[in-house]
């Protein structure tokens, strides 16, 4: 526990990895959340094709210009954007269990990181409280000493 009389916590590796496990589970939740953030913003562009998409179709018919090949044009751009807008959504949903495990795994990473902190705190604690005695019987020892030849001092003369 000391060396040279300093705090010296035997489990200081354990907390050292814990909060490097801590650290990674952390990283890796933010790289979930920026991937996230980046099917977002690739769902809502798909969400704007789609309304554009419609907005042009609604335009050709109310101009009575409905081509049987531009039909299907765009019928089959329709189709290629709620096919990439299902794989996005998937893949969003995919990612969102993922953050929910991680969130998890953090939570519990956590409380081990904390319960060793705890300990290594209360360790320290003990520690001090320890050292006080020893200095407090030391002080004590002195001072008897001290009286001792006071009185022997005093005797003497």
């Amino acid at each position: 526990m000391s060396r040279k009389g300093k705090f010296r916590y035997p489990l200081a590796p354990v907390l050292l990895k814990r909060q490097w496990d801590l650290d990674a589970l952390l990283l890796e939740l933010g790289e979930v959340n920026s991937h996230l953030l980046t099917l977002g913003a690739e769902l809502e562009a798909i969400d704007n094709d789609v309304r554009k998409a419609s907005e042009h179709w609604k335009r050709q018919a109310s101009q009575g210009v409905l081509d049987i090949s531009r039909f299907c044009l765009a019928t089959q751009y329709v189709q290629d954007l709620a096919t990439r807008q299902a794989a996005c959504e998937n893949a969003m949903a995919e990612k969102e269990r993922q953050q929910l495990a991680l969130i998890e795994r953090i939570a519990i990473a956590k409380r081990a990181t904390e319960a060793v902190a705890m300990h290594r705190d209360e360790m320290k604690a003990e520690f001090i409280k320890m050292r006080l005695r020893e200095d407090f019987r030391a002080a004590d020892d002195q001072w008897s000493a001290l009286q001792a030849r006071r009185g022997n001092h005093d005797s003497g003369t």
